[in-house]
């Protein structure tokens, strides 16, 4: 058996393994919402930690920008660093942010869905309106989530957890 071979069935093996994993995790969390929430908050922290301390050493070191650039930068990245903290130091207030930026999206998707269904006169008739009904839906379910945070959170989770089992499921399937 050549290097190649083993190192392709370890590979596979590997997929399969990571795969298995995803879809635990999937159910994990639609049977733990908590777990979920936790997860998600933690990313959130995560990622305003992360792209704070890009901007702030961005903002520090590249000579290319102009100086009111760079203290943008610098200011954006300080900021982003401390959300990054408050948001680890306070769950809710991550949860509620998520919830927030899911409505928000939800919007501006309904909002951009519903003009371009108007607007786009190449296409057929019923495309347009389903392009409008669509983007009327999205604004409901935006307004849903911001009188109803707590259904916004499920989504949420739902989401989360629809993601890892289609990630895990593609996952395996590679391996096949």
């Amino acid at each position: 058996m050549s290097d190649k071979t083993k190192q392709s069935g370890a590979l596979r093996i590997f997929h399969v393994i990571i795969g298995v994993i995803a879809i635990s995790l999937a159910f994990f969390i639609l049977a733990e919402p908590i777990l979920g929430v936790s997860t998600l908050v933690f990313l959130l922290s995560l990622v305003l930690l992360v792209l704070g301390f890009s901007r702030l050493v961005r903002g520090l070191s590249h000579r290319l920008f102009t100086k009111t650039h760079r203290i943008i930068d610098i200011i954006a990245g300080i900021l982003s660093i401390v959300l990054g903290f408050v948001v680890l130091a306070d769950p809710l207030l991550g949860a509620t942010t998520l919830v927030f930026l899911l409505a928000f999206a939800a919007m501006i998707y309904g909002i951009t869905t519903i003009v371009l269904g108007a607007m786009l006169k190449s296409l057929k008739k019923w495309s347009r309106a389903f392009l409008i009904v669509a983007g009327i839906l999205s604004l409901v379910f935006s307004f849903v989530v911001l009188g109803f945070p707590a259904l916004g959170l499920f989504t949420l989770v739902v989401m989360l957890a629809v993601s890892f089992l289609v990630n895990g499921i593609e996952s395996i399937v590679s391996a096949i």
